[in-house]
């Protein structure tokens, strides 16, 4: 394999420490195709649930490896992704670290998607927009909420979240019975999410539009095939896998840390 540099490995690792969910499946793929194309060797480690923070930066990384990919998304850093980016070219898929970092970062802007789909949902007409907020420990889901919130305060309107504390569509079928009266509109933290308050709003004789729009987040596979079909916030998973091996190659070549931030994109359908 033909390496980066005469005096490389030829190989990177990739560390996977989130659930290979839809979207960050869609990444690691794109990831591992982009370094198959430079003709890179490429290794993996998958950190198992429950031992992220206390895991050993030794067992995760090999001996040899020109660079480390870490596909992540919690809010706080786990202790080892401080050590490994410390002594190997590091770059950080799926959350912008805050203050100095020695990591190059490439993550999708979930607070602006979110700022869009409040704003869509006022300018159809929405006054009273609901939150179906995800599991706040996770990058994705904590900056959605801050961008409702932020959204909101901007527009003048009120804002009521209600905790689903997991990504998974049935997480959100009991809390549709605790909408207020005067809801006009639901944003869900993911489609998956969406996917579960549209079967309940059905269920208890609620229509959408009509009654209460939803708007999801992902633009997942059948978004579109939903009745109604779904609006929602497109993230280019497979674009962020290839920028974060761009973002690598240009740490390995010695240009100085980055962060990159990717836009989502707004699509309307007939669930607004």
């Amino acid at each position: 394999a033909r390496s980066l540099s005469a005096h490389r490995t030829g190989s990177v690792h990739v560390i996977v420490a989130v659930p290979l969910f839809h979207g960050h499946a869609a990444t690691f793929v794109a990831i591992c195709q982009r370094l198959a194309d430079r003709g890179l060797h490429i290794s993996t480690t998958v950190v198992p649930p429950g031992v992220g923070p206390t895991a050993d930066a030794a067992d995760l990384v090999p001996l040899s490896t020109d660079g480390i990919i870490i596909i992540g998304g919690r809010t706080e850093p786990a202790p080892w992704v401080d050590v490994v980016s410390a002594a190997i070219p590091t770059v950080l898929v799926g959350r912008i670290p805050h203050g100095e970092s020695p990591m190059t970062s490439v993550a999708i802007d979930q607070h602006e998607g979110a700022v869009h789909a409040v704003r869509h949902l006022a300018e159809r007409g929405a006054r009273k927009i609901i939150h179906v907020s995800g599991p706040l420990d996770w990058t994705d889901a904590a900056e959605r909420h801050a961008g409702y919130l932020e959204a909101c305060a901007e527009l003048g309107l009120p804002t009521t979240v209600l905790a689903a504390g997991s990504w998974d569509a049935a997480a959100a079928v009991p809390l549709m019975g605790q909408l207020p009266a005067d809801a006009d509109a639901v944003f869900a933290a993911n489609d998956q999410l969406a996917i579960g308050c549209l079967g309940a709003l059905h269920r208890r004789g609620v229509g959408v539009p009509a009654d209460v729009a939803v708007v999801g987040f992902d633009d997942m596979a059948g978004a579109d095939a939903l009745w109604p079909p779904l609006t929602t916030l497109r993230q280019d998973f497979t674009r962020l896998g290839e920028v974060a091996v761009e973002a690598l190659s240009a740490k390995l070549e010695g240009e100085p840390s980055s962060s990159t931030m990717l836009r989502p994109t707004l699509v309307v359908r007939e669930s607004t």
